[in-house]
């Protein structure tokens, strides 16, 4: 009896296995579904070698990028039209930092290229949350250190213009367009200051307009 017992058992349990899944396609299942709601980080700039997730995270939001390019093309529209622009200064680098304390960030802005680049530096801008201009500098160097005083309300800023350190100040309606006139600093600027736009020293995405 127990033979014919376990006959009759062997298609039930051969059913059985069959209907079945296998365990490994389950597993893969389960995975693709979690990678699929994983944010993985987005690589800005693919031309270096730096991964998308090791940027900084002031210089690299895809949001404030497509602000600052927007406000860029609509600054050299004509210049861009008819193309005096070269594919080299048509790329930027920006650092975002709360320079007067209302809790919204402002958008420092770093050009490259030999259209805005010469031998005494290159054109720089600071933007509002907005996208809007509060501030253009030329002849300025990299990086732009963000001094611990305050002018009007508004961090100064040292800028390298010119192979010295320049004392920029906010005015009350914006910071002097030219650094390399105003006062320098007389030494190094403390390693423990924030630096914008320091793209020799941290990892910055180098975007395109």
């Amino acid at each position: 009896m127990r033979k014919i017992s376990m006959f009759l058992l062997l298609p039930i349990l051969f059913a059985w296995s069959c209907g079945k899944e296998p365990e490994t396609a389950q597993v893969d299942e389960t995975i693709a579904e979690v990678a699929s709601t994983m944010d993985v980080p987005v690589d800005p700039d693919t031309t270096d070698q730096i991964p998308g997730g090791q940027y900084l995270i002031d210089a690299s939001s895809e949001k404030t990028a497509s602000l600052v390019r927007e406000r860029l093309n609509q600054l050299f529209t004509e210049d861009l039209k008819i193309g005096i622009i070269d594919s080299l200064s048509r790329k930027f680098i920006f650092f975002e930092f709360d320079l007067n304390g209302d809790q919204s960030k402002e958008i420092l802005v770093g050009l490259t290229g030999p259209y805005f680049c010469g031998s005494g530096g290159c054109t720089q801008f600071i933007l509002n949350d907005k996208g809007e201009v509060l501030s253009k500098f030329t002849v300025s160097d990299y990086p732009v250190v963000i001094a611990p005083d305050k002018t009007n309300g508004w961090s100064d800023l040292y800028i390298l213009s010119g192979g010295d350190y320049r004392v920029v100040k906010f005015n009350g309606k914006t910071y002097p367009s030219n650094p390399s006139v105003l006062p320098k600093l007389g030494m190094l600027p403390g390693d423990g200051l924030p630096r914008a736009l320091d793209f020799m020293n941290d990892n910055y995405p180098w975007f395109s307009f």
